[in-house]
């Protein structure tokens, strides 16, 4: 199909039009994907960059704070799912559902040293060098500070802890 500005040009000519447009086009998908691998490299190094003063709770009268990163997505919904299990559990002394909190509450300090900045911080610290309610109680108040930031109301917040 030849377009109305066309008319008239050598067969030589469309194919150098056509090949201009061709060209061009590419030119523009290449500055498309240029320009969508910066965002994503912005965003992901935002990301990164982006971190929260946590206090927590290291016994009844002693609070102390550290930086951590926010959790993505996937540590986050992992984080509210073991909360929703571990309420499901709680207070109950058979067997079934003291192995099961056994599980949950497995992987908390590995949680706590992926989402700590300082590398000090590391799984060994968080198993072994701090009480059972100051690693709990760093994971709630964590997400307490991420939410915050979101803008989810507190009162919300309490029913995850």
């Amino acid at each position: 199909m030849i377009h109305i500005a066309d008319k008239g040009k050598t067969k030589d000519e469309l194919r150098k039009d056509f090949d201009k447009k061709v060209k061009k086009t590419d030119e523009k998908k290449k500055e498309d994907y240029v320009r969508q691998i910066a965002t994503r490299e912005l965003l992901e190094r935002d990301y990164k960059e982006d971190s929260l003063h946590v206090s927590f709770n290291t016994s009844p009268e002693t609070r102390r704070s550290i930086e951590a990163r926010k959790p993505n997505q996937e540590e986050f919904i992992k984080i509210l799912s073991l909360s929703v299990e571990a309420a499901q559990y709680e207070g109950k002394l058979d067997a079934g559902s003291l192995a099961k909190m056994r599980d949950i509450y497995a992987g908390l300090h590995t949680m706590a040293a992926n989402l700590s900045l300082d590398k000090k911080l590391n799984e060994e610290f968080w198993s072994k060098h701090i009480g059972f309610d100051g690693l709990q109680s760093f994971i709630t108040e964590l997400i307490v500070a991420f939410q915050t930031g979101t803008g989810v109301p507190e009162s919300e917040m309490k029913s995850f802890r």
